[in-house]
Order: C-alpha cells, then sequence, then structure tokens
C-alpha cells in the first residue's frame, strides 16, 4: 500500500516567472586553453585562437547545438596568439591583434562562414595591443582599452571602407582583461584590471554621441577576465578572478529597461578567468579559460526559460513515495527521447537522464536536502518547460 506523500511536485507554477538554467555541453575537442576568441554566426558558435601551456594558438572551431558537437574549421592565417579581440558584422567575423609568446599584434582578418576562408584587412591603428573589449553596433567593429600598455583608447573600425577611426577614450579608469556585452544596439563595458587591482565599474556607450556614461556598479567583488553574455535581451556577467587568486562563480543579469543588476542562478562549472563566449538566439555560451587547477575546455550554456504548467502531455511527472524513497517519475510518451534535468533554485545541476520513448525513470531524491527545485523537460524538439517541485 502507498503511504503518505512526502515529496510533492507543483505542477502548476507561477505564469512567466523567469528562470535561468544552465547545462553542461560537449567540450572543445581542441587544446585546454584561456583568452581565446569567441563569436556567433547564424546558428553556430566559434572559438579560436588561446594560449595553451607555453603555445600561442591559431584554430577555429565551430560549435552546433542542434548536434551538441563541435568541427574544425579553417586555421587563422597569421601566428597564433591570445587576448585577441573578435566581433561580427554582416554574417562575416573580424579577428585580430592579440599577444604572441614574444610581442603584441595589430594585424586583423575577416573570416567567411560561408566559404570558410580568411581575408586580411587593414591593420589595427592603435598601438599593438591585446585583452582589449571588442563589441559590433550598427555595422560597425569596436576595439577599446586593453594592454598597449593599459589604455583607454577606442578605435573603430568601417568594413565598408576598410578603414580604423579613433573615437573617443573610454570614460572608466585605463584598464585591460575587462568585458562587453550589446544589448539592444547599446554596448557595456564593465570590469577589468588597472594594473593594480581588479574593477566592478560599469558604463554604457552612445554610439550616437560618442560618449561614454557610468551607471550602477556590478554586484559582487571587483574582478578581472569575466565573461559578457546577452541571454533573451539582458546582459549576464560571469566569472572572472582577482589578484589574490580567486576565481568567482556568481553570475548577476543586467536589466537596462530598469537599470538594476539582480542576482541570478551561479555558473555550476569551476571558477574561471579569461574564457570565450558566445550567443547563439536567446542562449548564451562559456567555454575554456583558466582555473586554480589549470586551463579548461567545458562549454556551458545558460537559457533562459519560463515557468509554465506542463506543455506537453506525452512527459507526466509524478511524485511517489515507495518504500520509504522518495523519488520523482517521468514517464515518456512522447516519440523521441526525453532530456529531463533536475536544478536546485540556484541554478546547480543535481541530477539528467535522458529518457528513451515510451520509457520511464525514477529521480530518486533520498540524499536531496528540503527545499524548492526545478524540473526542465524537453522531448519531440519542443522548446523545454520547467516545472517546480519540493522535497519535504
Amino acid at each position: 500500500m502507498m503511504k503518505k506523500l512526502l515529496f510533492l511536485l507543483f505542477a502548476t507554477t507561477i505564469a512567466h516567472a523567469q528562470q535561468y538554467v544552465w547545462t553542461q555541453k560537449a567540450s572543445l575537442p581542441g587544446s585546454s586553453r584561456h583568452s581565446s576568441i569567441g563569436f556567433s554566426i547564424g546558428q553556430y558558435g566559434y572559438i579560436g585562437t588561446g594560449y595553451s601551456n607555453g603555445v600561442c594558438l591559431n584554430d577555429l572551431w565551430r560549435y552546433d547545438p542542434v548536434s551538441n558537437s563541435w568541427s574544425q574549421m579553417a586555421t587563422l592565417p597569421g601566428v597564433g596568439r591570445y587576448g585577441a579581440s573578435s566581433f561580427v558584422i554582416n554574417n562575416q567575423g573580424y579577428v585580430g591583434v592579440g599577444q604572441t609568446t614574444s610581442n603584441a599584434l595589430s594585424d586583423f582578418y575577416k573570416y567567411d562562414p560561408v566559404t570558410n576562408q580568411w581575408t586580411s584587412i587593414a591593420n589595427f591603428i592603435g598601438l599593438p595591443i591585446y585583452t582589449a573589449v571588442s563589441f559590433a553596433l550598427n555595422g560597425l567593429g569596436y576595439v577599446a582599452t586593453g594592454y598597449a600598455p593599459i589604455s583607454n583608447y577606442v578605435y573603430q573600425y568601417n568594413p565598408g571602407t576598410n578603414t580604423w577611426q579613433q573615437r573617443a577614450n573610454f570614460s572608466g579608469i585605463a584598464r585591460q582583461s575587462a568585458t562587453s556585452f550589446v544589448v539592444h544596439d547599446t554596448a557595456y563595458v564593465t570590469t577589468g584590471y588597472d594594473g593594480m587591482s581588479g574593477l566592478n565599474d560599469f558604463w554604457r556607450f552612445n554610439q550616437l554621441s560618442d560618449t561614454w556614461t557610468q551607471l550602477q556598479s556590478i554586484p559582487g567583488n571587483p574582478r578581472y577576465g569575466a565573461i559578457g553574455l546577452t541571454v533573451n535581451n539582458n546582459g549576464i556577467i560571469t566569472n572572472g578572478g582577482d589578484v589574490a587568486g580567486n576565481y568567482y562563480t556568481d553570475c548577476y543579469q543586467y536589466m537596462p529597461a530598469i537599470n538594476q543588476w539582480l542576482t541570478i542562478a551561479q555558473f555550476p562549472g569551476v571558477g574561471r578567468r579569461h574564457s570565450a563566449s558566445f550567443n547563439i538566439g536567446p542562449d548564451g555560451y562559456i567555454s575554456c579559460g583558466v582555473s586554480a587547477a589549470g586551463v579548461l575546455n567545458d562549454l556551458w550554456e545558460l537559457s533562459q526559460v519560463t515557468s509554465v504548467n506542463n506543455p506537453l502531455p506525452e512527459l507526466q511527472i509524478t511524485s511517489q513515495y515507495f518504500s520509504a524513497s522518495k523519488t520523482l517519475l517521468v514517464k515518456n510518451q512522447s516519440a523521441t527521447a526525453a532530456e529531463v534535468t533536475l536544478y536546485s533554485l540556484s541554478g546547480s545541476k543535481v541530477a539528467a537522464h535522458s529518457i528513451p520513448a515510451g520509457e520511464e525513470y525514477f529521480f530518486q531524491m533520498n540524499d536531496m536536502a528540503k527545499g524548492i527545485y526545478l524540473c526542465r523537460a524537453a522531448a519531440d524538439n519542443s522548446q523545454p518547460f520547467v516545472t517546480k517541485f519540493s522535497v519535504n
């Protein structure tokens, strides 16, 4: 006879309540590395260059989120480098500057994903530079700050004329190893290293007036080598480290509409700095970097989902109590495998399982602490849904 339920699933959740979820994906098959470049074109993400065990790299890898797989692409024609800059304009990737084991660089290249070919473009007109921030706005590319030595210069690239132009200086303290993100054609720059310590100030760039405005600093500790992402039209800052050797996993969302920072799901991977990032659709991705244990090649996806009632009747999720064992039963009556992952409210993954079509699976919860958790499920290539449940 079934005993009294101790494990409850709330099938009815708060409509439109936003949740962030981190999911680990296939690791980069190339060398583990830090200070590499990341960008996205269409439905693919790209990571290349970087520093690995004394070697400066010039390889390029393409990530396909549909197959969760990597493919090696054409090698950057310049020398291997780390701390390079990259941006995307009109579905063309632009990569350049950076540092070798002996000197900084000024060369720049354009990547065509259709032909998988690189073309040399006009050299960067500033001093040779590395660990700068870079972004694209309205068909123009920007490279700002960086080490040449530590700089607050800003340069703009026009692909129509293949020319660089110096713009108004960045208004904050000169720095390197800062990060940036773009929301609604507006660029934001934050964190970095000023030669003595990490930073947490936050700046907005107005392209029309060529001016910078200081906004509310990011929460958390000052840092450098952090990562910026754009997820569903919100800015995300995570990772980074400080001069004391700390590596951070806290994660913050910036909402431009209300000019506020919110703490969101903590990054579940190892703390790191000088990672690479890209966006595919509404999701953000982080890969590689350097941690206290060494260089990395793992890949993490950050997605924002909305908690709703189960829109997929073929996925039945029920809670049961058998032989004093707390369980979550998922029955998959869809035509394809269902991917089901359980998370804490902080975003840490608790358990995951792929359930074949027509089968069921019991998640055992005996060792889980009391509290509220999230269950993320998807089947038949459908939009994932999330429901909340409690362990009592």
